[in-house]
């Protein structure tokens, strides 16, 4: 599909070739006071049309792997068309941030990277080093429809994103158990990092409550409509949102979990069979753990996850926001809800045996290292630590993540 940008103050050309997309500009307010704190850049297909919300024409494009097309015209309408007084918030997925040649922001206008748990799941080095490199760049990480699925809630421990956009449809019902979680999750998370959160789908008084209700600050739906022009925004009442929460970037670490978790713990030694009893009362601890939690494992060898193992792993799988699974001689596939990767040989990770559990309100690690001691299985020995410090785990959880790519 090929988009071409109209302007709004003039007829469409019907013999222009492709689709006609209109830029309007969507005010986000504060949700107490409604006072103007950002205004995001959006574009919206013909308004007789099946496209005629921003929120279809991204969706279909996304499903065309047409995009970057659309974020590419989103930000050379920002670039020349600023909003004044308040930032104006350009929104972007990770493959458009990539394929562009986006320079740093400048003055008011904060580009935002949007991280899906589809990009996360699908290729984890790749996303996690984009998001790194985004940080770099001054750019500002959102995590969008947090709420529409259990990944959506997985994503925050692992992304740490500056910006959390709650899925309308946690406006328009009322509260459930999935509505419950999904506040808990996001409150857990602000008081970790002091995240924003804006909530979409602000679309009447009631959803406006409700919004508030979740935790968010600010909102954006169709209680505050979307304008054609920056000039015509109200301009009193600004309260602009507070200097942009860009992260500092951690320093990348090649190193291991066990290298990790072992730092001010005192290792101990074990026979294998204590692992396995302790590994799997981990797992099962997961599986009860709800479903945003995501659990990694690494098993030195493919021939070290066992059947008794994989099924336990896929009745895990079933309970979860993700599981993986981690050796050398594994292919590169998911199956029953399971990921694989392989190993390098050659690769440290080889040497340990990990079981990471990251989830909302639990987090632990596991992790050995193979003394290359003892003859039968069970009584091979291990050196292990045991962690439940938060930002261990996560350190943990991304040193295993941030190995694998899909090609």
């Amino acid at each position: 599909m090929v988009f071409v940008l109209s302007d709004p103050t003039r007829h469409a050309d019907p013999e222009a070739a492709g689709l006609q997309v209109t830029p309007s500009y969507a005010p986000v307010r504060r949700l107490d006071s409604g006072a103007l704190a950002a205004v995001e850049v959006q574009l919206r297909g013909p308004a007789d049309g099946p496209l005629a919300t921003a929120e279809a024409l991204r969706v279909a494009a996304r499903t065309m792997s047409e995009k970057w097309h659309l974020d590419r015209l989103k930000w050379s309408v920002a670039q020349s068309r600023p909003v004044r007084n308040v930032p104006a918030l350009v929104a972007m997925d990770l493959e458009s941030v990539e394929s562009l040649d986006v320079p740093d922001s400048e003055g008011l206008r904060r580009d935002v990277v949007v991280i899906t748990e589809e990009s996360l799941t699908a290729n984890p080095s790749r996303t996690l080093r984009a998001v790194a490199d985004a940080r770099r760049s001054g750019k500002v990480v959102a995590v969008d429809e947090v709420g529409s699925r259990p990944q959506s809630l997985a994503l925050l421990p692992l992304v740490e994103p500056d910006v959390i956009i709650l899925a309308a449809r946690l406006l328009a019902h009322r509260a459930d158990t999935d509505t419950a979680r999904t506040a808990h999750a996001v409150a857990a998370q602000v008081e970790r990092t002091g995240a924003l959160v804006i909530a979409d789908g602000v679309d009447s008084e009631l959803c406006r409550r409700r919004a508030l209700g979740l935790g968010a600050t600010y909102g954006l739906g169709a209680l505050y409509p979307a304008v054609d022009t920056p000039e015509q925004l109200d301009e009193e009442g600004i309260d602009p949102f507070p200097p942009a929460p860009v992260r500092s970037v951690r320093p990348e670490e090649a190193r291991t979990p066990f290298a990790i978790a072992s730092v001010g713990r005192r290792p101990v030694r074990s026979l294998k069979r204590l692992l396995v009893a302790m590994s799997t009362n981990l797992e099962k601890q997961a599986g009860a753990a709800g479903p945003e939690t995501i659990v990694l494992g690494t098993f030195q060898y493919a021939r070290h996850f066992g059947e008794r193992t994989r099924a336990r792993w896929q009745y895990m799988a079933d309970r979860i926001a993700y599981a993986g699974v981690y050796g050398v001689g594994l292919g590169h596939y998911a199956e029953a809800g399971i990921h694989h990767a392989p190993l390098d040989p050659d690769d440290p990770l080889v040497e340990e045996w990990n079981v990471v559990v990251l989830g909302p309100h639990f987090a632990c690690v596991l992790s050995a290292v193979d003394l290359h001691r003892g003859t039968a299985d069970l009584d091979r020995e291990f050196d292990y630590v045991v962690s439940y410090d938060r930002d261990t785990v996560v350190r943990c959880a991304r040193s295993i993540m941030d190995r694998f790519t899909t090609t």
